[in-house]
């Protein structure tokens, strides 16, 4: 009879690895690198996730998993939509945060040539939840579409600044500047 897997393996596996990305680019990381990593064969690891691509999303999972549950109410005001963004694009001076941001922008950089499109999936998601409160507060759609992608593109580029220049890993502030520029634009287009 078969042993039954260890169900502390593959959470385990997930944390080693994570710390091994912290000074690995995605390019250098292989199944069978992973495994010694490990200190085992790449057995566990094909067995747990079956690819590479597999244990490098449950990697991104596990340290996104506090951003997974951010969201905007549509009903929010000025301070809301500032926590948001700094809740979804925020925190880059936590270790973790930050390589969980790094991962995200090298997997989005090459998932369109892979077929894969979950960078892409969340790009949209923020650009509605922020599009639904640009039309809350009185814009039309067309318009808050239009603001809504400006400000996910400008809170996705302080998130790369400061992957790019680790001496500026609080984009905080910049992040609630831009909440602050958004609101301030809605109210000139609603007068």
């Amino acid at each position: 009879m078969p042993r039954k897997p260890d169900p502390t393996l593959k959470p385990a596996i997930v944390r080693k690895v994570a710390d091994h990305l912290r000074d690995t680019k995605l390019a250098d990381v292989s199944v069978r690198s992973l495994g010694r990593v490990l200190g085992t064969s790449a057995y566990p690891i094909v067995y747990h996730f079956g690819s590479r691509d597999a244990l490098v999303d449950a990697v991104v999972d596990h340290l996104t998993e506090p951003v997974a549950g951010a969201t905007l109410s549509p009903e929010a005001d000025e301070s809301g939509l500032a926590d948001y963004l700094v809740a979804v694009y925020g925190g880059l001076d936590d270790p973790k945060r930050s390589l969980a941001v790094r991962l995200a922008f090298e997997l989005g950089a090459v998932e369109s040539l892979d077929g894969r499109d979950r960078e892409r999936t969340f790009h949209r998601q923020q650009t509605d939840a922020i599009g639904g409160w640009c039309t809350a507060h009185g814009v039309g759609r067309a318009e808050a579409g239009r603001a809504a992608r400006r400000a996910v593109l400008a809170a996705r580029g302080a998130q790369w600044g400061a992957i790019v220049d680790p001496d500026r890993t609080d984009v905080d502030p910049t992040l609630r500047a831009i909440a602050r520029e958004l609101a301030a634009g809605l109210r000139s287009a609603a007068a």
